[in-house]
């Protein structure tokens, strides 16, 4: 690896093959790199965390650096939306992968070379090349769901599309805090519900109607109401058809 000359040590790099043309610049970079860190023979080899500084190994310190490095986080605000445990763990998933801009959408395996730009359209409305936004926000039949949803509460209002606004502003859109329970499990049964749709599409030849999808949802959000919220002597089904009557008895 390197010897002493005249006081001073140098690098002896000797590779086991012949090196590939595309690999000489990085040889290079690795050179310069290690030029910068030479031994020194009056000083005893160790080992410090460069993160602290100490010459000890700091498990907590080394769980918390890589943690911090490889886990996305998302504003307490919007951490607050997405975990709220009236809504079911499968539906905080995709709400935090949403929030992330992270779901597997057709732009993203582009990008990555997974798939060819022919093969992104939007499965939901099959005319613009699907996106994080798109699909879930600003599709034409992810919109009609977001208006139906709106409109059976009787709100009205304009919704961003990009997923951080949207939940916050979604919330906004309920002045009673004792409501945002209820409204918070809307929002994330749409989302799940709005992903779950686009994959049967995709890969199940799901029906792509808005009526029907928009029927189901609602029977969805009944179910999970009952099922994460209670209303003893409520079927999922008065829950459903009632939904407005819950309000009152929150």
């Amino acid at each position: 690896m390197g010897d002493w000359q005249e006081g001073s040590w140098t690098w002896h790099l000797i590779w086991r093959r012949a090196l590939y043309d595309w690999e000489i610049e990085d040889i290079s970079n690795l050179k310069g790199h290690i030029e910068q860190k030479k031994p020194s023979r009056d000083l005893e080899d160790g080992v410090v965390w460069r993160h602290t500084g100490n010459l000890s190994y700091p498990v907590k310190s080394i769980t918390a650096t890589l943690c911090e490095q490889s886990t996305p986080t998302l504003p307490k605000a919007i951490s607050y939306v997405v975990w709220q445990k009236f809504i079911p763990p499968r539906a905080q998933l995709y709400v935090w992968l949403a929030n992330l801009e992270k779901l597997n959408t057709g732009d993203f395996l582009v990008e990555k070379g997974i798939i060819e730009a022919q093969r992104a359209l939007c499965p939901l409305c099959n005319l613009q090349t699907e996106s994080n936004s798109h699909v879930l926000f600003s599709c034409t039949i992810s919109w009609r769901v977001w208006m139906n949803m709106l409109e059976w509460w009787g709100i009205s209002g304009a919704l961003q599309n990009q997923c951080r606004r949207f939940c916050l502003e979604w919330l906004g859109l309920v002045k009673n805090r004792k409501y945002r329970k209820l409204w918070g499990l809307i929002q994330g049964c749409v989302i799940w519900s709005l992903w779950y749709q686009r994959n049967k599409i995709k890969f199940e030849n799901g029906d792509p109607n808005a009526n029907n999808f928009i029927y189901s949802l609602k029977i969805r959000i009944g179910i999970w109401a009952k099922e994460m919220m209670g209303f003893p002597g409520w079927s999922s089904d008065d829950v459903t058809y009632n939904i407005n009557s819950l309000l009152f008895l929150m």
